[in-house]
């Protein structure tokens, strides 16, 4: 009898032993999932390469906008998400220091970007340390650019709506955007002006897998 009793006891021990392990297993996999970034997200460094890149980045893109051109033709260029990424890795912060139109919120840092069909994928560190990942959809509205946010992912771990929405910042609108009826979870103006007082418009903006391709007009 008492041999006999052992034994339930023991499959017991051992159901109760296999279900604590299966779950801890799996809570470690979705930490693990929650706290490891995308593989295509990494945080800054000090690589000078990267900085040297970056800078020839901005330097190239400034050189296009800035041209004098004969023509009212549309102009424009193709970038790759290496490029951007370089330059959000070098760039960023001597540049947000110098234009107080944008600005990140207070904690978030390490932006970097991953180009898809028809989005873009924004995976920047939160104030907690995790890396947060945003799906962005283009649209470009009469005044504004809009990027509609279309998901969201707290490390490679896709996060409900009813989620993600309290630990996301509030809009990262800029400064001076567009019309409240226009607007997304990020917007910019579809029109800038240059040093010399000339003024360019996006025209149109469509995003491939690797890269992103803008078209812009001069405006008379």
């Amino acid at each position: 009898m008492a041999a006999g009793s052992k034994e339930p006891r023991t499959r017991r021990r051992r159901l109760i032993a296999a279900v604590v392990g299966g779950v801890t297993v799996f809570v470690l996999i979705l930490a693990g999932l929650v706290l490891i970034g995308p593989g295509w997200w990494s945080p800054a460094t000090d690589d000078p390469q990267v900085a040297i890149r970056g800078n020839a980045v901005e330097q190239g893109i400034a050189s296009t906008v800035t041209r004098v051109r004969r023509d009212a033709a549309p102009w424009g260029f193709a970038i790759g998400e290496d490029d951007v990424n370089d330059w959000l890795a070098s760039r960023l912060d001597p540049w947000l220091a110098h234009d107080d139109r944008f600005r990140l919120p207070a904690g978030w840092t390490d932006p970097r970007i991953r180009f898809e069909d028809d989005a873009i994928r924004l995976a920047v560190r939160s104030p907690a340390g995790l890396v947060v990942v945003l799906d962005l959809v283009p649209r470009l509205e009469s005044t504004a650019v809009v990027l509609d946010l279309g998901g969201t992912s707290m490390g490679r771990l896709p996060v409900p709506d009813f989620l993600s929405n309290p630990m996301l910042p509030a809009s990262l609108s800029v400064e001076g955007g567009p019309d409240p009826a226009e607007a997304g979870f990020l917007t910019m103006p579809r029109s800038f002006e240059l040093g010399d007082g000339r003024r360019i418009r996006i025209e149109d903006l469509e995003v491939v897998a690797g890269e992103m391709g803008i078209r812009f007009q001069t405006l008379p």
